[in-house]
């Protein structure tokens, strides 16, 4: 596996390119839900559909909870983007005994209270559209190992009356000492709620 290993110079240009980027190719952004800092290591996992993704949840940490930022990546797309790992992002390779040691990895990882896990349960990037959502049982698994603070989060963006697309991020804290506990459902459900919650926005603002 490839391991992440932040490096002052590329943690502080991503900051930075992560800024500009969004602040150019979207109007608004748009944060509702659990926002609240944590003194404890915080899990996220979210949807996956777009190229985006991981800057977004970049960007949210840096305004929010400004937490040392990892990101599970599959090994074949950090392979050839290794510089990644200069940002946090460390390899799983699925369905290969080599998992269980990114697994082990991330857990490792939770142990530490300055630390934020990003992880995609998807598992690869699929339309915005598509609901319900199915997760791989790596996110679940590793929530109840090793008991972080957990965060679902929803991206949604829309374009309404205006040539740029605003970008909504739906934030829900989840239990992990909830042992009956299915990720996957409980992400749905919060996903169909967000949803709705999209549907009744009208943005007019200028």
């Amino acid at each position: 596996m490839i391991k992440a290993n932040h490096h002052p110079f590329f943690v502080w240009f991503f900051r930075f390119y992560t800024n500009i980027m969004i602040r150019i190719h979207f109007r608004k952004v748009y944060v509702e839900g659990d926002i609240e800092k944590t003194t404890n290591p915080l899990l996220i996992v979210s949807n996956h559909f777009s190229w985006w993704d991981g800057f977004f949840i970049l960007w949210l940490n840096n305004k929010l909870w400004k937490k040392r930022f990892y990101v599970m990546m599959l090994e074949e797309q950090l392979a050839t983007r290794k510089f990644l790992s200069r940002t946090g992002a460390f390899s799983i390779n699925r369905g290969q005994p080599s998992a269980r040691h990114s697994l082990k990895y991330a857990i490792e990882i939770l142990q530490n209270n300055e630390n934020l896990l990003l992880m995609y349960p998807q598992g690869e990037i699929r339309s915005q559209l598509e609901y319900p959502v199915h997760f791989e049982s790596g996110a679940e698994s590793l929530m109840k190992r090793s008991q972080p603070d957990v965060k679902m989060i929803v991206v949604l963006t829309d374009y309404f009356s205006f040539r740029k697309p605003s970008l909504f991020f739906y934030i829900k804290n989840v239990n992990p000492q909830n042992k009956k506990i299915n990720l996957e459902a409980s992400f749905n459900h919060f996903m169909q709620e967000c949803i709705e919650r999209q549907k009744a926005k009208v943005i007019t603002d200028h």
